[in-house]
């Protein structure tokens, strides 16, 4: 089993496991593994498993992935990797895979490349009840909430009222 540990800047930690072939990481909530940090691109790169061995993809994010503070396009993953997301520090343990080397940096001259394929986001449904993520989680709405806003309209108008009639009443 692959999972990640994340660190924010601000010290929350969370844990994902890394399910199927492909999953999607950004701030946005429609990715696989939802990252609410500002250092964060929307749609910021991929974990892929290319047949056992994991590999991060950036995906062209404004404040990039990086191996000891230098920015790298991809990033294969060994048992105890560590590179930062933005500014999230990112763990990769794989308890399947023997201690080998934490990171293996991409080859320099390899130009970046993007490729589509019918295995891709474009053929897959997003089941955001399956994604993962931290931070604070959306609330849903509930009759409560719409009686109390119901009552506020309600007050408002009540008071826009006598502020007419008072009007009203002064200009006679």
């Amino acid at each position: 089993m692959a999972r990640i540990v994340l660190k924010t800047p601000e010290g929350q930690m969370f844990e994902a496991e890394l399910s199927g072939n492909r999953q999607s990481v950004g701030r946005n909530d429609d990715n696989d593994i939802a990252i609410p940090d500002g250092s964060v691109s929307g749609s910021h790169g991929e974990f892929v498993n290319n047949g056992g061995t994991w590999v991060f993809t950036d995906l062209g994010s404004t404040n990039g992935t990086k191996i000891n503070g230098e920015r790298v396009d991809n990033v294969e993953l060994g048992h105890g990797a560590e590179f930062e997301i933005g500014n999230v520090a990112v763990t990769f343990y794989d308890e399947s895979e023997a201690p080998a080397p934490a990171v293996s940096a991409p080859a320099a001259a390899a130009p970046r490349t993007m490729t589509t394929s019918s295995d891709g986001y474009g053929a897959q449904k997003i089941d955001r009840a399956a994604r993962t993520g931290f931070g604070a989680k959306k609330v849903k709405a509930d009759g409560s909430r719409t009686m109390l806003m119901l009552l506020g309209v309600v007050g408002l108008l009540a008071v826009l009222g006598v502020a007419a009639l008072i009007l009203t009443e002064g200009l006679k």
